[in-house]
C-alpha cells in the first residue's frame, strides 16, 4: 500500500523521503508477511540525488506528485518510459471535466481540512492553556485561603481565561475570598 500526504510530515522526527513500515508480532517480531507493508512517501523530505536505482525511482515518483509545472512534468517525462506514460495520462485525466471537478473538491476538501486542524490546534493549546490556568489559581487561592468549596472550584475550571486573568490579578492585593471573585 502506498500512502501520499502532501505538504506536512506525518513523522517529523524521520527526514527520509521514502519510509516501509512492517507488520511484526511484538514479542517475536516475526513478520506478519513479505507481501504486507506500508510505503510512506514524505513529500517534503526531498533530498540530494539518490545513490540507487530504487530510491532514483521513487524521488522521481515524488517529483512527479509534487511537480508545480508543466515543464517539471515534461523533464520527468524525458527521464523515463513509465515518466512519460503518468504525464501522458495525467494530461488525459485533465481534459476529463468530471475527473478535473473531483480533483478540484478533494484540493478544496483538503485545504479546508488542514485550516480545519490547525484551528482544532490552536482551541487545543487555548484549553490546555486556561485549564493550566485554572489549576494555577485553584493551588494558589487554596494555599492564601484554606479548603474551597467544591461550586467555587467548579466554577473557577469552567472560567474564560480573562476572568481567570481578572481573579488572579486581584488575589495578589485582596485580603478575602469575595474580594478576589468580585464581579
Amino acid at each position: 500500500m502506498a500512502t501520499f500526504l502532501p505538504g506536512w510530515p506525518i513523522f517529523p522526527e524521520i527526514d527520509r523521503l521514502h519510509s516501509i513500515f512492517e507488520f511484526r508480532e511484538r514479542s517475536s517480531h516475526w513478520p506478519l508477511g513479505d507481501q504486507l507493508s506500508i510505503h510512506l512517501l514524505q513529500l517534503g523530505s526531498l533530498s540530494p540525488p539518490p545513490i540507487d536505482d530504487y530510491a532514483a525511482s521513487v524521488q522521481r515518483w515524488a517529483r512527479f506528485f509534487t511537480a508545480k509545472s508543466d515543464d517539471a512534468l515534461d523533464l520527468l517525462a524525458s527521464e523515463t518510459p513509465i515518466m512519460a506514460l503518468a504525464t501522458q495520462t495525467l494530461d488525459i485525466l485533465s481534459q476529463d471535466h468530471e475527473t478535473y471537478r473531483r480533483a478540484r473538491e478533494r484540493a478544496d476538501a483538503l485545504k479546508l481540512y488542514q485550516i480545519d486542524l490547525a484551528a482544532t490546534r490552536a482551541e487545543g493549546r487555548a484549553e490546555g492553556r486556561a485549564e493550566g490556568e485554572a489549576r494555577l489559581l485553584l493551588k494558589l487561592l487554596g494555599l492564601r485561603f484554606g479548603p474551597l468549596p467544591q461550586g467555587l472550584r467548579a466554577q473557577i475550571s469552567t472560567a474564560a481565561p480573562e476572568q481567570l486573568d481578572a481573579w488572579a490579578e486581584r488575589m495578589l492585593t485582596a485580603t478575602s475570598l469575595d474580594q478576589v471573585l468580585a464581579r
